[in-house]
């Protein structure tokens, strides 16, 4: 984690072209994520209705990367 950038929970909300994914934070916000690049090495699944792990850039908070994956998912 960068100093400039917060990490925050969310759920996937829908899986967007060009490897990307809408996500919503805890907060109620949405913000576009790409996957980060452990996660692509190790090629993690994300799939819509999944919690994840995301990073914020401070300069702008509407864009992220997601760093992992939790245990909570919006479905039953």
């Amino acid at each position: 984690m960068n100093a400039s950038s917060v990490e925050i929970r969310g759920v996937v909300q829908e899986v967007l072209p060009n490897a990307r994914f809408l996500c919503k934070t805890e907060d109620g916000r949405n913000v576009t994520c790409h996957v980060g690049g452990d996660m692509r090495m190790k090629v993690v699944r994300v799939l819509p209705g999944e919690g994840v792990v995301m990073e914020l850039s401070s300069l702008d908070p509407s864009k992220g990367r997601i760093v992992g994956k939790t245990g909570i998912s919006s479905q039953g």
